[in-house]
């Protein structure tokens, strides 16, 4: 209770001191403006929010429903712009909790963080980029996509530079991904994980609009003694990545890319060295629990104002794996035709790609083949009708046999979206219906069952918009429909919202409320009331308070244990945010 207090304390006296230097620092903006002679400029948002979190439950003693979210939390974020002439800027990120805790969830948490488990935390970002013309340092938390088989796909905090002299290339960066976290049973149980250090790197040429050629490095590397305990199910890994791009576009929209890629990936370092199988010195030496493989993606096609097709082709090998992006599947071939057209003075729009995904391919007993198809048609018929078709198909399935029985997973999904807009004299009417159909087929390759899934949603919107006051009213009915074996999921929810402005707009208030009946199998009917606020004061010119409440009651049926059983859930969050701009608006 007193560490609350203390928290909820220095969130007003923070809200004072923003309230009170707000005006203090708009007004060191405009003298540094004079100053400067307009040389400096500065733009950009700073502010301070707070989050409160509380959780009851019923029964007493009843812990069914955990906690999602730590029960207070002060967030601060300075996020500026300076620009000290045409050539010179410095951008600046940060983004920061008061209260550490880690991605393992609010229980998880680092109660006394050193320095370097602050500053990396996922949860935070602490970003600096001073450019100047062709050069920027890049400091703290970056997310850098040099390729789609190098690396892209993760954060990292480090240090680093982007060079690009005339139409050169050469980037280099280093830093930590994650920091070791430590093993713990429980309960609440955390899984841990390892420190991994990156290195990444890039050298080439590029034109805008004419051609890239670059050279990608990037390399991953966890320390073994970085958690203790050390975590159960994971091992510490390593692994690098080579790949080359090269891309060329042409007169009348004509274009080529393509990147081959090499990896060599060590799922254990704790496994003995080998020479049996390559290694790429000095970069990584071979353990017995290293693999080599290979990957190349290729696209080619023609981009136009109104009709654009082209032809993609991916391969992965089966043991090629990247710390960039650590999700990537390998052992597939992809090929897709791809096509966009623009048709009926704009008013038509289609974006479809068809084509198929070959899995384990190094593998032919397993060897499984998938039918790749998207389609999204808009059509804007007048101005009150418009329609929107998509369709997504995406499966693989292998020829049956006797146990294992041939792989199936296919998955469909077709979704129709009407919209209907009326104007009257005093108001709009806009009313948007959407039907979605999702089915999704597997089989047991073990018993050679199939099951499906089965989704039906259906939802109706209705919004009027007032054109002589600022009252804006929605309404809304959802029905969703779930079917799979031993489980049928029915729920139907009303939701409706109010929104208006006060104070000569200077005041902007919504509230919600949303009403969900539940139903699983025969069970006793769950309900679901949930009912929010948002509050945005403008309090200067550049200066914002909001305020955001809502309150979760959900009450189970009969399904669980105990019978009846529900929670209440409320969460508050209020802050400043300030905008600031030392160019003068004309």
């Amino acid at each position: 209770m007193m560490k609350r207090k203390i928290i909820t304390s220095s969130f007003f006296l923070c809200m004072f001191v923003a309230t009170s230097l707000a005006q203090e620092v708009d007004s060191l903006l405009n003298k540094v403006k004079d100053k400067a002679k307009e040389k400096l400029q500065i733009s950009g948002t700073m502010g301070v929010t707070y989050e409160g979190y509380g959780l009851s439950r019923s029964p007493s003693g009843w812990t069914g429903y955990q906690p999602r979210r730590p029960w207070n939390q002060v967030r601060f974020d300075f996020k500026p712009t300076f620009n000290f002439s045409k050539n010179f800027s410095l951008p600046v990120n940060f983004n920061f909790a008061a209260l550490p805790t880690n991605f393992a969830g609010p229980y998880a948490g680092i109660s006394k963080p050193t320095f370097g488990q602050f500053i990396t935390n996922p949860m935070n970002n602490f970003g600096l980029n001073p450019k100047y013309k062709w050069a920027e340092l890049q400091l703290g938390t970056q997310y850098l996509n040099y390729s789609n088989l190098s690396t892209g796909d993760i954060g990292v905090f480090g240090i680093g530079f982007d060079l690009r002299p005339k139409d050169f290339l050469f980037k280099f960066f280093t830093g930590v991904s994650q920091q070791g976290i430590d093993f713990a049973a429980g309960p609440p149980s955390v899984t841990g994980a390892y420190k991994r250090k990156n290195w990444m790197a890039q050298i080439g040429t590029e034109k805008d609009g004419q051609y890239k050629f670059t050279l990608n490095f990037a390399k991953g590397k966890d320390e073994p003694a970085s958690a203790a305990p050390p975590p159960v199910t994971v091992r510490p890994q390593e692994g690098i990545v080579i790949s080359l791009v090269s891309d060329i576009y042409l007169e009348k929209g004509f274009y080529f890319k393509a990147e081959g890629a090499q990896s060599t990936f060590t799922k254990d370092v704790a496994t003995p060295l080998t020479s049996s199988i390559r290694s790429l010195k000095p970069f990584i030496e071979a353990h017995t629990s290293t693999s080599t493989d290979y990957a190349a993606q290729a696209s080619v096609g023609k981009k136009s104002q109104k009709f654009d097709i082209g032809v993609m082709v991916k391969y992965l090998g089966a043991g090629f794996q990247t710390v960039g992006y650590p999700f990537l599947q390998s052992d597939r071939l992809d090929y897709t035709l791809n096509t966009k057209i623009n048709a009926w003075k704009n008013r038509m729009n289609i974006v479809a790609s068809i084509g198929q995904r070959v899995n384990n391919v190094n593998n032919t007993a397993l060897k499984a083949k998938q039918f790749i198809g998207n389609l999204n048609w808009f059509t804007q018929f007048n101005d009150k009708f418009g329609l929107n078709v998509n369709y997504n198909n995406f499966g693989f399935q292998a020829a049956s046999g006797l146990n294992p029985f041939g792989i199936k997973n296919v998955s469909n999904d077709l979704g129709i979206n009407p919209t209907f807009s009326f104007t009257g004299k005093k108001i709009i009417h806009i009313l948007s219906m959407s039907y979605n159909y999702s089915k999704y087929d597997e089989r047991d390759v073990i018993t050679g069952l199939t099951t499906s899934n089965n989704t039906h949603t259906a939802l109706v919107t209705y919004v009027p918009t007032y054109l002589e006051n600022d009252i804006s009213p929605d309404f809304s009915i959802l029905y969703f429909y779930n079917d799979v074996p031993g489980a049928k999921i029915t729920l139907a929810t009303l939701s409706t919202a109010l929104s208006m402005n006060a104070a000569k707009k200077k005041l902007k208030l919504r509230g919600q409320l949303q009403y969900t009946l539940g139903k699983l199998n025969s069970f006793s009917n769950s309900n679901n009331l949930v009912a929010s606020c948002n509050v945005d004061l403008k309090i200067g010119k550049n200066l914002t308070w909001s305020t955001f409440l809502t309150t979760n009651y959900f009450k189970y049926g009969d399904e669980i244990v105990p019978n009846g059983a529900s929670y209440v859930e409320t969460t508050s969050r209020t802050g400043f945010q300030y905008r600031f701009d030392t160019k003068k608006q004309k």
